[in-house]
């Protein structure tokens, strides 16, 4: 049986993956915020695998591949792979790890490695041409071309970042959780901030997808993940498919393309 550990480390949250035969088995996830507060490596390691202790405490080594946006901590998410695992991990990198795809880029390097593994994994499981959205700490756009190649993208402010802003910048308006309306124009502040962020967005999303159809000219496979891609996907047509997994999927193939 093939056993690994993926692991996505993004601006919000750690997500750590147990992999069995190349399919998920367990997630955990650990805001990533206290994980950089955390300075105990053993009891940081404790607690990111004791959801895996079970089943892996018998092997004197299992593999782990990492996915990092936060390059502050890598080296302390490294030891903790060693002290747990007993073997150092894989960073994605452009340069460095093995993958389906050319970036068509000049600064290759500045591609994220959440962004690569999406690409990756559309490349291996949707049809493409396609747009890949990750709503995440960034809400990004990137487009793989009908060779399956990655050739750029738009990055936006997240809709968690958006709401932050707003309750930070501002004397008055409090912090607020999103969620989906159905009319457009608030009646009171909390609704009003509701209804601009979330069709605001819809509206940003939409506009932006018809864009770079039109720069193109393919017909787009539109693929959502990300917290929140089940939610706007409700209000935009464009969006063909919602695959919240994406990012570990990826993770998954560059796993085989690497390891196998």
């Amino acid at each position: 049986m093939k056993e690994f550990i993926v692991i996505d480390v993004g601006n919000t949250d750690l997500v750590i993956a147990l992999i069995l035969n190349f399919k998920i088995y367990k997630v955990f996830r650990y805001k990533t915020k206290k994980f950089k507060e955390n300075k105990n490596i053993k009891n940081l390691s404790n607690l990111l695998f004791a959801f895996l202790k079970k089943r892996i405490n018998k092997r004197t080594k299992i593999h782990s591949i990492i996915s990092s946006v936060v390059p502050e901590i890598n080296n302390k998410i490294t030891k903790i792979c060693v002290s747990f695992l007993n073997e150092k991990p894989i960073f994605i990198s452009s340069d460095k790890t093995q993958l389906n795809i050319r970036i068509n880029l000049k600064k290759k390097m500045e591609v994220g490695s959440d962004r690569i593994s999406n690409a990756v994994a559309v490349k291996s499981l949707h049809k493409y041409p396609a747009i890949i959205i990750d709503f995440g700490t960034a809400t990004t756009f990137d487009v793989i071309d009908k060779m399956g190649n990655y050739v750029g993208g738009l990055i936006t402010p997240g809709i968690n970042l958006s709401l932050d802003a707003l309750y930070i910048k501002t004397s008055k308006l409090p912090l607020i959780r999103l969620k989906k309306t159905k009319r457009i124009v608030g009646k009171d502040t909390v609704s009003a901030m509701q209804n601009g962020i979330y069709w605001g967005y819809i509206g940003l999303i939409s506009f932006l997808i018809k864009k770079i159809k039109s720069q193109y000219k393919f017909k787009f496979n539109t693929i959502a993940t990300g917290g929140y891609a089940k939610l706007f996907s409700l209000n935009i047509k464009e969006i063909n498919k919602v695959d919240e997994n994406l990012t570990i999927l990826g993770l998954i193939e560059i796993f085989k393309l690497n390891y196998e």
